[in-house]
């Protein structure tokens, strides 16, 4: 016995049969892991499937929620990463009125890899939504400065005007529009999947 009338094994005193949480030896409990028979307090029970359980035993080794199969996780890439490329696309074509569209994009995108996925939650849903999103829109932002510049060629070469310019005021003019697009579509997905 200690000084602090505390057991100096933790999981038993001996003298009066008062058993002390394993991970909290001050604390005094009553209460039994049901797998591996340690003490725990209320604090580190977890309740189990036929009674409580510790931190370690309560723990599922798959948690169904959060753990992807690499087949989830490339479907739900692959749609994240078509839904950003298709709303960056369409929103740069129209302008202001792409942040409405792209915030619904966002939910919808994020309703369609949430289904994929088969439910799942948890950090890496987000990474998998957001980064599928964020690509697609570098993407659709490079096929847009692409074409861009195949139709500024052709328009500098009929008029004689410096293309460094041109080319750069459309450049800042679209990749205004597709980082909106992006990031309205990420709020709009965040909305759907918190």
């Amino acid at each position: 016995m200690t000084t602090e009338g505390v057991p100096a094994d933790p999981a038993d005193d001996a003298e009066g049969g008062r058993l002390f949480c394993y991970r909290h030896p001050d604390r005094e409990t009553w209460v039994r892991c049901g797998r591996c028979d340690r003490p725990i307090c209320p604090r580190c029970a977890m309740q189990g499937p036929v009674g409580f359980r510790c931190k370690d035993c309560g723990k599922p080794a798959f948690d169904p929620l959060t753990s992807f199969t690499p087949l989830q996780a490339l479907a739900g890439g692959g749609i994240a990463l078509g839904g950003g490329i298709l709303v960056a696309l369409i929103a740069a074509q129209i302008g202001f009125l792409s942040i409405f569209i792209a915030y619904f994009g966002g939910g919808l995108i994020a309703g369609a890899v949430v289904r994929a996925t088969g439910y799942k939650r948890g950090p890496v849903m987000a990474v998998v939504l957001f980064g599928g999103i964020v690509v697609g829109g570098l993407i659709a932002f490079g096929v847009d400065f692409g074409i861009l510049i195949a139709e500024m060629e052709a328009i500098v070469a009929g008029t004689g005007e410096d293309p460094g310019v041109a080319i750069l005021s459309l450049l800042m003019n679209q990749g205004l529009w597709d980082l909106l697009a992006v990031g309205t579509a990420c709020v709009g997905a965040w909305y759907r999947i918190r």
